[in-house]
C-alpha cells in the first residue's frame, strides 16, 4: 500500500487496480492451523478405530457367550436324560428303562434346544441393538467433525481479517502523522483495502486530529 499526501477537511479514498501486497505477521498461521486440522482429524481417527474395536469386541464376547451357553444347555440335556435313564434302570423294569431314557432324553434335548435357542436370538438381538448404536455413535462423531473444522475455519479466517483489517487502519493512521498539515487528504489503495478504507473513514477522520 502507498499513502499519497496532502490532508484535508473532506476525505477521499482512490481505488486503484493492483498496489504492492502487504504481508501481516498473524498470531495463526496456515502451519499452525494445518496442525490444529491434523491434530482434530487424528484425533477423530482414533475414536472412530476405539468405537470400531469395541464393537467387534462386544460383538464377539456374546456370541462367544452364547455358544457357551448353547453347549451348557446341551450337556444339561444330556445329563438329564442320562438321570431319568438310571433312575428308570434302578427301577428294574425293561419297558420303563426303555421308555425313560428316550423320554428323558428327548425331553432334555428338546429343552435345552430351546432354551439355547432364546439364548442366541437374545445375544442377536443384543448384537443388532450394539451395532445401531454404534453406528449412530459413528454418525454424530462425523457431524462433530465437520463442525469442529468449519469453526476453526470461521475463527481463523474471522481472526486474520480482523488483524488484517485493523493492520490497514493504523498504516493509514500512522502515514498520516508524517503528513505536513494542508486542506487536502488523498489516500491511493489497492482494489481489496478500498472498501476496508471507507468502512474505516469515521475512525481515520476522527482520530487525525487536523481533519475537521
Amino acid at each position: 500500500m502507498r499513502l499519497l499526501s496532502n490532508v484535508i477537511k473532506s476525505f477521499r479514498v482512490v481505488e486503484v487496480e493492483s498496489v504492492d501486497p502487504i504481508i501481516t505477521d498473524t498470531s495463526v498461521d496456515n502451519k499452525e492451523l494445518e496442525k490444529i486440522l491434523e491434530d482434530t482429524l487424528l484425533k477423530a481417527k482414533e475414536e472412530y478405530e476405539s468405537i470400531i474395536h469395541d464393537a467387534k469386541a462386544e460383538s464377539k464376547k456374546i456370541i462367544e457367550n452364547a455358544e457357551v451357553k448353547y453347549e451348557e444347555m446341551i450337556n444339561a440335556a444330556y445329563t438329564r436324560a442320562k438321570e431319568i435313564m438310571d433312575q428308570s434302570k434302578e427301577e428294574g423294569y425293561k419297558e420303563g428303562y426303555e421308555n425313560g431314557f428316550s423320554e428323558g432324553y428327548d425331553k432334555g434335548y428338546k429343552e435345552g434346544k430351546e432354551k439355547s435357542n432364546i439364548l442366541i436370538n437374545e445375544a442377536l438381538e443384543i448384537k443388532t441393538h450394539y451395532l445401531e448404536k454404534r453406528n449412530s455413535l459413528l454418525k454424530e462423531l462425523e457431524e462433530d467433525i465437520i463442525e469442529l473444522v468449519v469453526s476453526i475455519y470461521e475463527k481463523v479466517i474471522n481472526k486474520r481479517t480482523e488483524e488484517d483489517n485493523e493492520l490497514i487502519v493504523s498504516l493509514v493512521l500512522n502515514g498520516i502523522k508524517n503528513l505536513d498539515l494542508t486542506d487536502k487528504l488523498t489516500i491511493i489503495s489497492s482494489k481489496e483495502d478500498y472498501e476496508i478504507l471507507e468502512m474505516a473513514r469515521q475512525e481515520i477522520l476522527a482520530k487525525s486530529s487536523f481533519i475537521s
